[in-house]
């Protein structure tokens, strides 16, 4: 008996052993391609692009008069909600006689999100450029429209789902399913981000795992964020600038997601050997 269960120990520890040594890898691998400080980096970017894409948004499609409220009243967003209307309505009375400068610059800052996303991919990927920028940016000025494409008939769907599962489930029921509906709009977002972001010509296949942890631990942090504010006390802290706070803090869990989901795909493709080709933009 106690010869069978010291040869289980033993056979127990070396797993684990291996199991550190590839956490232990990955870590490296991740610090090596500075995960945290191209997410810092999207931050920051995309705090300046949210305003000029709300703008643009409204500008463009103001009159659909969509409720967004119903999505932002989900429990993931409670503790940024009120900053995220805060934008919104910036944006709308920022589009009442709009000058020419004022839909340029706009426009400018919305792409700029996009543009320095494709060069952390670039990063990601240890790609050379071997064009200049100009191309680039008008790529990004391209999938901002994209973008909003999408953004309004997840939105659409989402609203109309979600009147369908309410009717149709018990209340527990219809809650899993809401989120389940908001998972599948965000990894159609995530998937094109992480098409978009590689240098190299994916398939859409090969982008689906990194687009999937990327989910997947977005949701985990999410909901972990919630947790946090609610006990975490964060006002005493932050004062009167705290929603802000926890706005940024959000959105840099998030990102950190994002960009570790875009470094397994570069991981496999290394694995795979599947950069071969370019794209031309």
């Amino acid at each position: 008996m106690g010869k069978g269960n010291g040869e289980r120990a033993q056979a127990r520890f070396p797993r684990l052993r291996r199991a550190a040594e590839k956490v232990r890898e990955a870590f490296s691998y991740l610090n090596a391609k500075k995960y945290t400080t191209l997410a810092g980096t999207l931050t920051f970017f995309l705090v300046m692009s949210v305003v000029p894409f709300l703008f643009w948004l409204t500008l463009l499609f103001g009159r659909l008069n969509i409720d967004f409220e119903q999505l932002l009243d989900l429990s993931i967003f409670d503790e940024v909600r009120d900053v995220i209307l805060y934008f919104q309505e910036s944006a709308q009375s920022a589009t009442a006689g709009a000058s020419v400068v004022l839909l340029a610059t706009t426009l400018y800052s919305s792409t700029n999100l996009f543009f320095h996303m494709r060069r952390s991919g670039e990063i990601i990927y240890e790609y050379k450029r071997r064009k200049g920028s100009l191309v680039l940016r008008l790529s990004a000025l391209v999938l901002i429209f994209i973008v909003m494409l999408l953004f309004l008939s997840g939105v659409g769907l989402f609203l109309v789902g979600n009147l369908l599962i309410e009717r149709l489930f018990p209340s527990f029921v219809a809650k899993i399913s809401v989120y389940l509906l908001v998972g599948v709009v965000a990894f159609a977002f995530l998937l094109l981000m992480n098409l978009y972001i590689c240098p190299y010509r994916l398939h859409v296949r090969d982008a689906v795992w990194g687009s999937l942890l990327s989910l997947l631990m977005g949701g985990v942090a999410s909901f972990g964020f919630t947790i946090y504010t609610h006990f975490g006390s964060a006002e005493k802290l932050y004062g009167a600038a705290v929603f802000f706070i926890l706005f940024l803090l959000w959105l840099y869990v998030l990102m950190i997601c994002f960009v570790v989901g875009v470094i397994f795909n570069c991981r496999l493709a290394e694995r795979s050997g599947l950069r071969v080709q370019s794209k031309r933009f």
